[in-house]
C-alpha cells in the first residue's frame, strides 16, 4: 500500500474509502495553531467533502489522540539535526502548567478548544463520530502496557528501526523513548527501571526521589512514533491523517517496520499526509519554534482546497488574531 500524499492523495484516497472508516488523528494538547488544524481539520473536511462527490455518505469514526504523554519540548544534543536522540526538555504535557494560568493545566485549558473545533465538523457532515482519547489512558490496555515496557528496557531496537528508515541523522546516544515522570518534582529525567510483575522503580536525577510501585501508579512520556503502534492495535485504526513532517522523517516506512516487529496482527493503516504549514518566517510552523499563528480556518481549508503543492504558506489574509483562544471557532 502506498503513502496518500497531499491534494492528489486524497484524490486517490477518496476512491479507495467506503466513509465508514476508523481514522486516527492526534494533537499534543500544547496549542492549536494553523500547522495543527491543516491535519485536524482541514483535511478530514476535505475527506469527507469529496468522499460525499463520490456519492458515499461520510461516516467516519474519528479516534482523536490528546497526546499528554508527548514531552514538553524536545531537548537532545541537536533535536532539529538527531530527530532520535531526544528526550523531555523538562516533564511530559501531562504536567505542563497553563502559560495562561486560567486552568490547572496546558491540557485542561486547549482541550476544550481542539473539541470544540473539531466537533464543529459534524454541522457540515452529520454522521460523523468523535472519540476523544487520553494517552494517558493507553496504560490500561495490555497491549499498550507491554509496548511501552519493551520501549524502557530496549530502546535500542527501535533506534535501529527509525535510523534505517530514515534519511535523518543520528548519534549513537542518547537513545532512550520512554521513561517514568517522577511522582514528586514531575521531571523526566532519572532512571527507570522493570522488575517483577511490572514493578516500577525509579530515581530523579533533579530531586533525587526514590520510589518503588506498580506500574499504572506512574505517569510516562513516550516517543509518539512507538506510542502510535499502540494506538493503532488497541483502537483498531483504518487510516491515519498525518502532517507532512511526519513523511518527511520517514513515519510511512518507519509505521510499517514497527507494526511488522511489535504488532504484526495489527492491519497496516492507509496513511494520508497533508502539506506542512509554512509560517511567514519561512519556517515550518510550530510552537517550539515561536512562529505559531492562529489561521481563519475557513480561508485555510479555501487555499487548501485542490492545492496539490506539499507545502502551503500562511500570509497575513490566513492569520487570525487577537482573539481569545476559548472563542477560537470557524463558520464557512
Amino acid at each position: 500500500m502506498d503513502p496518500y500524499l497531499y491534494f492528489e492523495g486524497l484524490q486517490r484516497l477518496v476512491k479507495d474509502v467506503s466513509g465508514e472508516e476508523t481514522v486516527h488523528i492526534g494533537i499534543r494538547p500544547y496549542g492549536f495553531h494553523a500547522g495543527n488544524v491543516m491535519a485536524l481539520i482541514v483535511y478530514p473536511y476535505l475527506l469527507c467533502k469529496y468522499v460525499k462527490r463520490e456519492n458515499k455518505t461520510p461516516r467516519f469514526k474519528f479516534i482523536v489522540s490528546l497526546n499528554d504523554w508527548e514531552q514538553d519540548e524536545l531537548d537532545g544534543p541537536n533535536p532539529r539535526e538527531y530527530p532520535f536522540n531526544i528526550y523531555p526538555k523538562h516533564t511530559s504535557i501531562y504536567f505542563l502548567q497553563d502559560e495562561k494560568k486560567c486552568c490547572k493545566s496546558s491540557l485542561d485549558h486547549w482541550s476544550p478548544i481542539i473539541k470544540k473545533n473539531i466537533e464543529s465538523l459534524k454541522k457540515y457532515f452529520p454522521d460523523l463520530e468523535f472519540t476523544f482519547v487520553r494517552n494517558s489512558e493507553l496504560i490500561n490496555y495490555d497491549f499498550s502496557r507491554n509496548l511501552l515496557k519493551r520501549t524502557i528496557q530496549n530502546p535500542l531496537e527501535q533506534f535501529e528501526i527509525l535510523r534505517s528508515n530514515s534519511n535523518k541523522k543520528t548519534l549513537p546516544e542518547p537513545i532512550q523513548y520512554a521513561g517514568a515522570i517522577c511522582p514528586k518534582c514531575h521531571s523526566a529525567h532519572g532512571d527507570t527501571h522493570i522488575g517483577k510483575n511490572d514493578s516500577i522503580s525509579w530515581k530523579c536525577n533533579v530531586c533525587k526521589y526514590e520510589g518503588n510501585g506498580p506500574m499504572n501508579d506512574f505517569q510516562y512520556w513516550w516517543y509518539h512514533k512507538p506510542m502510535l503502534i499502540a494506538r493503532l492495535n488497541v483502537f483498531k485504526i483504518d487510516l491515519t491523517i498525518s502532517g507532512g513532517d511526519h513523511y518527511s522523517e520517514g513515519d510511512f516506512n518507519i509505521r510499517r517496520e514497527f507494526i511488522n516487529k511489535f504488532s504484526p496482527e495489527t492491519r497496516e493503516p492507509r496513511m494520508l499526509f497533508t502539506p506542512i504549514v509554512i509560517a511567514l518566517d519561512g519556517q515550518k510552523m510550530s510552537k517550539s519554534r515561536h512562529n505559531a499563528e492562529f489561521a481563519l480556518i475557513e480561508k485555510l481549508i479555501s487555499k487548501a482546497d485542490n492545492n496539490f503543492d506539499a507545502e502551503i504558506l500562511i500570509d497575513e489574509e490566513l492569520i487570525l488574531r487577537n482573539i481569545d483562544e476559548k472563542d477560537y471557532s470557524f463558520d464557512i
